[in-house]
């Protein structure tokens, strides 16, 4: 009887622990079409359906620092941002690097995004780290961290 116990006790704690290099993510072509579905939805202004790429409780972190949570919040500061404000009639191009699964149904994938086209001429380059659920109405987006990136060492902060 001990035996059983302890290879009963024995394979409840060894199976969850393996099966976390056995999780599925998303193939990199999956996220590639739901980043570009979010920037093409971004591009017609339709800030409801933008929101809908997020979970509820989702952040964003941008690459000028603006941090965003819950699709409200996401929704609102997007529209401001791309109707409105710096990236007025701007294009962003994301894509996708490399998809890895970190959890049961999450996903962590790494991207590179190109925004053109912004007023006043210019553009803007940088890379971001995506973290994907997958629940009942398949992968969403909780969480973004968007970086332009600079060289190493010391930025200047102040003029000088």
């Amino acid at each position: 009887m001990r035996l059983v116990t302890g290879v009963l006790v024995v394979s409840a704690l060894v199976v969850p622990v393996s099966s976390w290099g056995k999780t599925s993510a998303p193939s990199k072509a999956a996220v590639q079409k739901l980043l570009q579905q979010r920037d093409d939805v971004r591009h017609k202004g339709d800030w409801a359906g933008y929101a809908q790429f997020f979970t509820p409780d989702a952040t964003v972190m941008n690459s000028d620092g603006a941090t965003y949570k819950g699709r409200a919040q996401i929704q609102k500061n997007t529209a401001d941002s791309w109707s409105g404000g710096a990236y007025k009639g701007a294009q962003m191009q994301t894509t996708v690097d490399s998809v890895e699964s970190i959890a049961p149904n999450v996903a962590i994938a790494d991207a590179t995004f190109d925004i053109t086209n912004i007023a006043g001429g210019g553009s803007r380059k940088g890379k971001i780290t995506v973290v994907l659920v997958n629940g009942k109405d398949g992968w969403k987006i909780a969480a973004t961290r968007s970086m332009v990136p600079t060289p190493a060492g010391a930025v200047r902060t102040s003029k000088q």
